[in-house]
């Protein structure tokens, strides 16, 4: 039964292939050049230790369906400004949009303005980087992160990147440097983190964060034939009047070097008390740290990986909790816009004082992008 679920798989999403797909430039406004894309998963997965609510053990989801929108254009000073959406077009999704802002490049740098990611989303690195499968490139827990997570373990220990995504796609400001000798340094500020969209004036007392500072420093190089990759940010918050949270304060750091077709990759984050009530943080709680180590090995057009993370906290000052993950995957182009990713992931969460649970799970995924 599961053998032929994941085969299924692998046959329905080839049948999307002949869906018609528009791509690149779709037409000229009168102020902007317009270009589309967007991306469509697929996938499939057989599931060993399911939680709550999961207990088939099998199924087929969409985790990922958008489209991308890119207007821009260049003013007789030299400044290249635009806009970028990206549209929501999964069946469930709850909003229409994802990221909505606008840009302006110039020799001076890039300043963003609007609902998306700060410099310490865009500017992950590590381990993550290295996966092939759904582990990557967009880190996660792919489209079973409700599976995984529902044992009732922190997604902040269970992630394959690091990214702090406090912030998340909050209406913002950033401003990142032009790059000196592979080096750039970034900025973003939030003034509320449960403010985004139309949602006009201040949202204080919502229960969220406020003044959301992200710093960050990113270096990116070749020396022969060893390619360099490096970041380390920084994320603070604090709490809104009324808001039961904890101050924010996160540092996160990570590295991948690449030698040919071989890539190497690491990460730490402290993770501060994100995840913890001020009560809590009084009563003992430490939001713990999490690392991340990955190998990724690549020829033609497949690529194959090995990985392992490992996070833990401190609910109270006598009950911790620890989550240790591992996986291999590989991934391979089928043809233009049409990638095939299998892996396998393996997932232990102890407890003081509750039982153990072990998961594991083998996913299929198709992943069209046009």
């Amino acid at each position: 039964m599961n053998k032929a679920l994941l085969a299924s798989t692998a046959l329905v999403g080839a049948a999307l292939l002949s869906a018609p797909a528009y791509a690149g430039t779709v037409g000229t406004g009168n102020n902007m050049s317009v270009n589309m894309n967007g991306m469509i998963w697929f996938q499939g997965h057989v599931l060993d230790g399911g939680g709550a609510g999961h207990k088939r053990g099998y199924d087929f989801d969409i985790p990922e369906a958008e489209v991308w929108i890119k207007a821009s254009n260049k003013a007789n000073n030299g400044i290249t400004y635009g806009v970028r959406v990206e549209l929501e077009v999964n069946t469930d999704s709850s909003s229409n949009a994802d990221e909505v802002y606008a840009f302006l490049k110039g020799d001076f740098g890039t300043i963003e303005m609007g609902d998306n990611d700060g410099v310490s989303n865009q500017w992950l690195e590590g381990a993550y980087k290295t996966h092939a499968g759904m582990s990557g490139p967009f880190g996660g827990l792919g489209g079973i992160a409700p599976v995984f997570l529902s044992a009732g373990m922190p997604n902040s220990l269970s992630r394959t990147d690091w990214q702090p995504w406090t912030s998340s796609d909050r209406t913002k400001i950033t401003y990142i440097t032009p790059k000196f000798s592979g080096l750039q340094a970034g900025m973003s500020y939030t003034p509320d983190g449960g403010a985004n969209g139309a949602s006009f004036g201040e949202k204080d007392n919502n229960g969220s964060w406020e003044d959301m500072m992200e710093f960050g420093l990113r270096y990116s190089n070749k020396f022969n034939n060893v390619g360099v990759n490096a970041s380390v940010v920084y994320e603070s918050a604090s709490r809104e009047a009324g808001s039961s949270s904890e101050d924010i304060d996160i540092l996160a750091a990570g590295a991948r070097f690449s030698f040919g077709a071989v890539s190497i990759g690491a990460n730490f984050r402290d993770n501060g008390n994100k995840d913890f009530t001020a009560a809590q943080v009084a009563a003992g709680a430490d939001g713990g740290s999490y690392y991340a180590v990955g190998l990724g090995y690549k020829m033609g057009g497949l690529k194959t990986s090995i990985w392992y993370s490992a996070g833990s906290d401190e609910t109270s000052s006598t009950v911790s909790r620890d989550v240790t993950r591992w996986g291999i995957g590989a991934q391979k182009v089928m043809a233009k816009g049409w990638l095939l990713r299998a892996d396998y992931n393996s997932l232990e969460y102890t407890k003081t004082g509750a039982s153990d649970v072990e998961q594991s799970a083998v996913i299929l995924t198709n992943m069209f992008l046009f």
